[in-house]
């Protein structure tokens, strides 16, 4: 395998998931609503429009906002930023919350497999 292909391959452990939701981003001085764009086990990518000065590093928490009105709560660190696309490093904070992510990535994942066959035919 060749220097590029291998720097640009992806090093996800946790494949993501295509899924939509609303949620709050929570740092020690604010709370900010985002939008998730992706999900996985260990992370997400969530946009977030309005002006913020969050650095990467910086501890968060994610409440993850599903239907029935029940989120699910994740810790982590924003891993980076690109224009309003925030990537961020976390885990679900329990056994309750693991299961309900777990639940939602297979509801999705094959959801999304679904997806990739009817535009492949």
């Amino acid at each position: 395998m060749n220097k590029i292909t291998e720097d640009h391959r992806e090093k996800r452990y946790f494949p993501r998931v295509q899924y939509r939701a609303y949620a709050t981003l929570v740092t020690t001085k604010k709370r900010y609503p985002v939008h998730i764009v992706d999900l996985s086990f260990n992370g997400a990518l969530a946009a977030l429009i309005e002006a913020h000065d969050l650095t990467a590093g910086e501890e968060v928490m994610l409440n993850i906002d599903l239907e029935g009105g029940d989120g699910i709560k994740m810790m982590g660190k924003l891993a980076h930023q690109e224009h309003h696309y925030l990537g961020v490093e976390c885990r679900a904070i329990s056994i309750d919350n693991q299961s309900k992510l777990r639940d939602l990535l297979n509801k999705y994942k094959s959801t999304s497999a679904d997806d990739i066959r009817t535009r492949m035919q």
